[in-house]
Formats: C-alpha cells, structure tokens, sequence
C-alpha cells in the first residue's frame, strides 16, 4: 500500500507539473505586448488654433496586431491622477476636447518588430473656452487574446493622453490641503503626503522642493518635489520620504512651490513632527542606571571593607595598649 501511495503522489506532482507548464506556455502565446509613443502631448492653442503631429505605435511581439482608434473625453477623479475614460458626449464642454482630435490611419495592423505612424490633427473651435480640455487617442487591438504594452494607461485601454490648453482668460488658483504624516516617529525617514487641489481652469504642475530643519533651523534634507500634473477640481497626493534612519528631536518640513503658465504663483505650507528612538533610549537608560548602582554598590562595598579594616586595626591597637 505504501508503494502505491507512493507512486499515486509521483503521478500527480508530475500531472502537476505538465498541467503548470502547458498553462504556461498558453498564457505566454496568448499575451501580446505593444508601445505607444508618445504617452502624452501637451499644446496650448488660441481659439480656432490648428495643430498636428504624429505618434507611434510599435508592435513588441512575434504576432501581428490590429489595431482600431477612438478619441474619448477623459476626467481625473482620484488622488494618484489616474485617468478615466468617460463615455461618449458625456463630459461637459468646459473641458471636452474629443471632437477637436482626428487621427489616420484609424484602423491599422502592425507586423511583429515593426511600428506605425499615426498622424493627429487638432482643430481648436473658435468659441472654444479658454482653460484645459482632456482627450485621449485610444489604441484597442481587435486581436482576441490578451495585450500588454507601455503608454498611458486608461482603464483598461493605453493610448496617449492629450492635454489642450487653450489661451485667454484662465483661471489660476491652487493651494495645499494639508501635509499629513505620523506627528511622532521612532525611526526616519518620515513618510509625509502633500495634498494640493487645483481650483484653477487649467492643470497645473506645480515645482518646489521640500525642507527639513532641526531644532536650531539647522538644514537637514532638501528633496525635489515630484512634478505631476493636477487637473482642475482635482485633489492630488503626494507621498515623499524625508530624512535618515537616525533623528532625534523635533523637525519641520517646509513645502515651497510655484505654479502657472509662468511659474509664478506660490504654494507654501509646514508641517512639524517628532523623531525620536524611544526603545533604544530606555535600553541605554537602563544600562547607564545599571552602571550607576554597580558604582554605587562598589563604592558601599568599599567603604565597609575600608571600615572594617580600620576597625580590625582599631581593635589591635587597643590590644598592644592594655599589654
């Protein structure tokens, strides 16, 4: 019995292992993967402005790939700036752009190691609200099996992601929610989030730096604040880690930025927090009030012996004296 439970469990291992490998090299035939070149385009057109340009699409697989474009409306609703596509007509004029954007070839196939030039034209109307509109080109193979590939992620979808400022009478206006993080920390770095909303009409991308003092106002770090673009009505968070594994004592960041189509509009905000190695400082207080007390119990120790050496000696004295 035992050898034939022996030789069940070697069947099924090796069915496991041919089952894992041809699932493998299936899902491996299946994934497709292409690039998308450029990922985005920012332009800035006056009402009624004309544009064009190309991009490219090169296909990284052994396969060929089919591919269809559509131009979709897209609005950013998280904190991490994630794109989303919106269906058709749905966004409000105020920053719609899709209808401005056409594409050739709009329908297209691509060999394995090979790349298409797609052109792209943008006609700005001329009623058209000054402030951002965001579109994207979406690139969809028609191929049935699953694609991977690098460009601007939207959705489930890559494609490249037009920024359309419009010039005229903008609105500019941001400012920062908060910097958050722990208050007290045992250990750096400090990991501390920077929120900033854009109540403007067009995205911004703010450029700073962010500042850490001690105590004395002494400088310890200056980091360069990412530069990522905020879309109008939009939060945006901003995670930075700030310091060294070693600090001690109180600190605070100091968030100096500017914003615009000039660069010239600020943002300011501080935010101060504690370090401080708790667990090691109670070890080493320990260790320094353990060494304190074995002083103090030698010193005890030799006092009674220094006593009673004198006293032993008193007592010999005394004895030679009553001889």
């Amino acid at each position: 019995m035992k050898i034939r439970n022996r030789i069940k469990i070697i069947f099924s291992l090796a069915g496991i292992v041919l089952v894992g490998l041809f699932a493998s090299n299936v899902f491996a035939q299946e994934v497709r993967t292409f690039t998308i070149v450029p990922p985005s385009i920012e332009v800035s057109l006056d009402p009624g402005g004309y544009t064009e340009g190309v991009m490219k699409v090169i296909n990284d697989s052994a396969e060929t790939l089919n591919f269809t474009t559509t131009m979709r409306d897209y609005i950013v609703q998280d904190s991490n700036g994630t794109p989303l596509l919106l269906p058709d007509n749905t966004l409000s004029k105020k920053y719609s752009a899709a209808s401005w954007i056409a594409v050739s070839p709009s329908y297209f196939s691509v060999d394995p190691g090979k790349q298409q030039i797609v052109n792209y034209y943008i006609q700005v109307p001329a009623d058209a609200r000054p402030g951002g509109h965001y579109s994207a080109v979406v690139f969809k193979p028609t191929n049935t099996f699953k694609v991977e590939g690098s460009g601007a992620a939207v959705n489930t979808d890559l494609g490249t992601l037009f920024y359309i400022g419009v010039n005229g009478d903008i609105q500019e206006s941001a400012k920062v929610l908060r910097i958050s993080g722990k208050k007290f920390n045992e250990y750096g770095p400090v990991e501390l989030i920077t929120s900033i909303i854009n109540l403007g009409d067009l995205h911004i991308k703010p450029m700073g730096s962010l500042t850490v003092t001690n105590l004395f106002g002494r400088k310890v770090q200056t980091l360069k604040f990412p530069e990522r673009n905020i879309f109008p009505g939009a939060t945006r968070d901003f995670k930075t880690n700030l310091g060294g594994k070693i600090m001690v004592g109180p600190y605070k960041a100091t968030f100096l930025a500017s914003y615009g189509k000039n660069n010239n509009l600020p943002l300011m905000a501080t935010f101060t927090f504690w370090v401080f190695p708790w667990k090691i400082a109670i070890l080493i207080a320990l260790i320094v009030v353990a060494i304190v007390l074995g002083l103090i119990y030698r010193r005890r120790q030799g006092i009674k012996k220094e006593n009673k050496e004198e006293s032993i000696k008193n007592n010999e004295n005394n004895e030679k004296i009553n001889e």
